[in-house]
């Protein structure tokens, strides 16, 4: 008689990352996007998207065409129970002209807690994006759990847009639920996985038209997919007929309220196809770009790859540089559903407009796990004079990349590697990238500290200084020659970097005395301030358009509503 096996095994290793743990990283991740939330003024897209979606509530769908319902929606859903009021001026068509009214008019006193609360569905979907990874590496080894966590959890972009209320870090967590979904379709073929998979899929699709790049994605890791255990013919005709099925009904679902309350009546996925087709006239535009000191409205092939290496922290890049060498030499594999779309977001991005690294957020996820594919082996790494150093190493890159992070917590979004000094970033990227006017509020803030009494303001873009109770003045014509005494003058970057692609008048202002006169200090990364003693003088010199923001553009319709 054969003896019986053992009931119970040996013992199994313990992870070193359990649930605990996971949700640890999730508190520092909470902790750090927070602050930003309540700090930073609102930035260029939030009072539009948010304005976009409470009037979604009210049956509006397909008023800004270009871009997609659904994260706007989902951000503004807490407005609905606010005590807001939504009687626009009947003349106010214009989009940006409704934004304004609505957020900043008639909304006045309430305009921050509406930006606080669609910031606050945007950390939840940060979070939920930690969830994501934490679920994706569960059959990853203890220390590349670690890594891919604690990368997650210091990854300045992912902060930043984690306390925005705008459509990126949505994307980027419907991306990544909608390949975990078809992976699984892929080990389980049948109808529940693939709904599921399509639904994420639209779901990503109507946050922004960049998640229909899932659908290539999916054909390819289909192609790749080795047959089920036991061997039989895959049913992925019938499977992707079903994910077909819960993409298309997504659409017409997000889209039918307001479809029905239009004359003459079109089918919902007229309007999402409208839609798409209206943003690829915007990409062909040539939005104003800035490169690396030079602006203008041509795009640069070597944009994002730039930007990705600029505000990437150097410990992640070490990483994943790491992991990619590995994985040339074969000591490393990576799975299909990981390098695919991480390579195929990457690449699909380089020929789109160059508006920021933020449309490089559907591939971070995947390149934090590439990433954390070289924790194991650098862990294992040992020399004879130094028999621990590859675990010296990996602790300090992991130490590194929390360490920045935290020191940067205020400039999350106009956050930079260590390569670049503060002082340099206004040389190489601009808009989400540095200036989005995030630091009105801290502009005024200062202002109220030091005790400015008379100030000149060069503003493009961004929240108008007013709505913080700071008082400002244009320039004028006498102020390009220099600056006056006893006036303070206050410059955002954005305006000295765009401005002039904006409004070619601008160009003597940009180069004048501002580029020469070093100032007298900054706030946060995005605005100069020149501090001039004495006493102001009688100027009766001409005005200069230096105030170029949504609210002097709202006061100029003002002035005579748009004809029909």
């Amino acid at each position: 008689m054969s003896p019986k096996p053992e009931s119970r095994g040996a013992a199994k290793p313990r992870p070193v990352l359990r649930w605990p743990g996971w949700g640890l990283f999730l508190l520092l991740f909470a902790l750090q996007a927070l602050p930003p939330i309540f700090e930073n003024s609102p930035t260029a897209d939030e009072p539009g998207d948010l304005t976009g979606g409470y009037f979604y509530w009210r049956g509006d769908v397909v008023s800004d065409f270009a871009h997609p319902p659904l994260a706007k929606t989902l951000q503004a859903l807490p407005l609905r129970w606010m005590d807001l009021r939504d009687r626009l001026d009947p003349w106010v068509g214009d989009y940006l002209a409704r934004t304004y009214d609505f957020f900043f008019q008639l909304n006045r006193g309430h305009f921050e807690a509406m930006l606080w609360a669609g910031r606050l569905v945007s950390l939840l979907f940060g979070l939920g994006l930690g969830a994501l990874l934490f679920f994706a590496s569960r059959k990853a080894p203890p220390l590349e759990r670690l890594a891919v966590m604690a990368l997650f959890a210091f990854e300045p972009t992912l902060l930043a847009f984690s306390g925005l209320a705008v459509s990126d870090l949505p994307l980027a967590f419907f991306c990544l639920a909608a390949v975990l979904a078809f992976q699984r379709h892929l080990e389980k073929p049948g109808a529940p996985w693939a709904l599921g998979a399509g639904l994420l899929a639209a779901m990503a699709a109507t946050c922004k038209f960049s998640g229909l790049a899932l659908l290539p994605i999916f054909a390819v890791l289909e192609f790749l997919a080795k047959p089920p255990k036991p061997a039989k013919p895959r049913r992925w005709k019938k499977d992707w007929a079903w994910g077909a099925l819960a993409f298309f009904a997504w659409i017409f679902v997000l889209y039918l309220p307001g479809s029905l309350g239009l004359s003459p009546f079109a089918l919902p996925w007229f309007y999402f196809l409208g839609g798409l087709m209206d943003m690829v006239g915007q990409t062909q535009a040539f939005h104003a770009t800035y490169f690396f000191g030079v602006a203008g409205h041509q795009n640069h092939g070597l944009y994002y790859p730039a930007a990705f290496l600029l505000k990437s922290t150097l410990p992640f890049l070490i990483l994943l540089g790491l992991s990619l060498g590995l994985a040339a030499r074969r000591k490393l594999s990576f799975d299909d559903w990981v390098w695919i779309p991480a390579l195929f977001f990457f690449a699909a991005i380089l020929p789109v407009q160059n508006l920021g690294v933020r449309y490089l957020l559907p591939a971070m996820p995947f390149l934090i796990l590439l990433a954390a594919r070289s924790a194991g082996w650098l862990w294992a790494l040992k020399t004879r004079q130094a028999p621990r150093a590859g675990k010296f190493i990996l602790g300090g890159l992991l130490v590194w990349g929390a360490a920045t992070a935290l020191l940067n917590n205020g400039n999350l979004l106009s956050y930079f590697n260590d390569l670049v000094p503060a002082q340099k970033k206004i040389y190489f990227l601009s808009d989400s990238n540095l200036d989005w006017g995030q630091d009105e509020k801290r502009l005024a803030q200062t202002a109220a500290r030091r005790g400015w009494t008379h100030i000149k303001a060069a503003q493009l873009g961004g929240a108008d200084l007013s709505l913080y109770g700071l008082k400002v003045q244009g320039w004028t014509k006498r102020d390009f020659y220099g600056p006056q005494s006893g006036w303070v003058y206050v410059v955002n970057v954005g305006f000295l970097q765009l401005g002039p692609v904006f409004y070619p008048d601008l160009q003597p202002l940009a180069i004048s005395w501002m580029s020469t006169l070093p100032p007298t200090g900054r706030v946060g990364d995005t605005w100069l301030y020149w501090e001039i003693p004495g006493t102001p003088p009688l100027d009766r010199s001409d005005p200069e358009p230096s105030l170029l923001t949504a609210g002097a553009r709202y006061q100029a319709l003002l002035q005579g509503p748009p004809g029909p």
